[in-house]
């Protein structure tokens, strides 16, 4: 071995790679965070200085319990908060912060889904600039979508800091909690709010009910109403307290209340899959037109995976609804790109679809295509679609992609489109349920019952129905 052989400055390719890899990850963790607006709306979650290691006392504060630290200078450790992507906040408080020497170091650590650490971000505060500041500190670091992250803090050995007690925060964190604590926040804030300007009779604080219907979400208490289990029966459904579930009983009866369930009425629906109601419809008299997207069409190929394309009467005609005769002379089949309708596709009684128009590429795309729904219908004719709603905030969401969740404002943005070309919206109550059902939020993997709210990344989302009537 040669001692005095130069060491090379230039990087090997596989370094070049790995540090572009890096940047062009950061790149895209930062661009994520902006493209879905941030975090700045979301509330703070409080976290449990001292949950990692339980027992264990704090050297800053001597919280936490009576076991010594197996760490030297240990203040806190936080326990860890996945992340779904964007970035998390920290905020640490340090009521009656002393001292004039050391420094607190400030780790936030990160583990993967394996429990594999990655490489943590870290801060060095020097107390007497801490006590001067008050105490308080601020961090940030970009989470990685699957990721969970703690923040640590220890003590130099040289330090003589000492505080009353230790207080964390967290925004942009994604437990549970954090989950519960947004849509907590939202039912007080926005979706509690009453309709501003234009829509200041639209938008109505009633409960949503199915007696009733109107412009609607998934609440625990339409699922206790007789209509209800009457349209599971009619559907040959046991009921559940399933939001998929809830859609098709909202656009059946819905409908029904309008009066569009009879002999001769003409139904368009889009996105249909191998949902029951192209037969039911047929059963009631109704002539369909059943929409999908082209199997042979790339978007498709999620669809036909998971067996939700219908892509042929037979895989649309459900036996047990509808008989055979009847269906196949009521109902007929046509591939269709939701986001261009065919120009002939006109005059119909009522069109429909269940949780598809978050599926076009973008928020704007389905406020359009329920737009152009409308143009589909003849004089007095109803629209009524479900997707999904934000119920975490009404800002940030995801806008593009191959899933949108659109917000209250994206709901009134097209209600005021809608009214402005002469239809009639229905009166839209952003009524979430009062219960502990309609607080339960359904966390991946999902569960068959209950399944209301669940969430969608980092959003808390449910089901949302929109009816509108066309101008005579």
């Amino acid at each position: 071995m040669t001692l005095n052989t130069p060491i090379s400055s230039r990087t090997s390719p596989s370094q070049e790679r790995s540090l572009l890899r890096s940047v062009a990850v950061r790149a895209w963790r930062w661009w994520h965070d902006r493209r879905t607006g941030g975090r700045r709306d979301e509330v703070a979650l409080e976290l449990k200085p001292f949950s990692f290691w339980a027992g264990q006392t704090s050297a800053l504060s001597g919280e936490g319990g009576s076991k010594p630290s197996l760490v030297p200078g240990y203040a806190f450790h936080t326990e860890y908060v996945p992340s779904t992507g964007g970035r998390l906040s920290y905020r640490i408080l340090l009521p009656g912060l002393t001292g004039t020497r050391g420094q607190l170091l400030i780790n936030i650590n990160g583990i993967t889904e394996d429990g594999e650490s990655v490489a943590p971000k870290v801060m060095a505060f020097p107390i007497d600039k801490l006590v001067a500041e008050g105490g308080e500190i601020e961090m940030s670091k970009l989470g990685a979508p699957g990721h969970s992250y703690a923040i640590m803090g220890t003590l130099t050995d040289d330090s003589d800091a000492r505080a009353d007690r230790i207080e964390i925060s967290l925004t942009g964190g994604d437990s549970s909690d954090a989950l519960r604590a947004r849509y907590d926040a939202a039912r007080q804030d926005f979706l509690s709010a009453p309709g501003k300007g234009p829509l200041k009779k639209l938008v109505v604080k009633r409960r949503a009910t199915l007696a009733q219907p109107t412009s609607q979400m998934c609440t625990a208490a339409q699922m206790k109403e007789p209509v209800y289990a009457d349209w599971c029966h009619r559907m040959a459904n046991v009921p559940s307290r399933h939001r998929k579930q809830w859609e098709f009983v909202f656009i059946l009866r819905t409908l029904e209340y309008h009066g569009m369930l009879r002999p001769g009425a003409r139904g368009l629906g889009f996105g249909v899959g191998i949902e029951p109601l192209s037969s039911i419809f047929a059963a009631n008299g109704c002539t369909v037109v059943a929409t999908d997207l082209a199997a042979d069409d790339d978007r498709a190929q999620v669809w036909n995976d998971t067996a939700q394309l219908g892509s042929n009467l037979r895989q649309i005609h459900n036996p047990h609804l509808c008989d055979e005769a009847s269906f196949f002379e009521r109902v007929s089949y046509r591939a269709v790109d939701m986001n261009a309708i065919p120009a002939d596709l006109v005059d119909f009684d009522f069109t429909w679809s269940s949780c598809a128009y978050e599926h076009l590429g973008s928020i704007e795309a389905g406020l359009a295509f329920f737009e152009n729904s409308v143009k589909c219908l003849k004089p007095g004719g109803i629209a009524v679609h479900t997707t999904e709603l934000n119920l975490s905030s009404n800002s940030s969401t995801l806008e593009k992609g191959g899933t949108v969740i659109f917000r209250r404002r994206d709901f009134e943005e097209l209600a005021m489109r809608l009214t402005a070309q002469g239809h009639e919206v229905m009166p839209i109550t952003f009524d979430s349920g009062d219960s502990e059902l309609d607080r339960f939020i359904d966390l991946p993997p999902y569960s068959s019952d209950p399944h209301l709210k669940l969430q969608l990344l980092r959003w808390v989302s449910t089901s949302f129905g929109l009816v509108a009537r066309k101008k005579s």
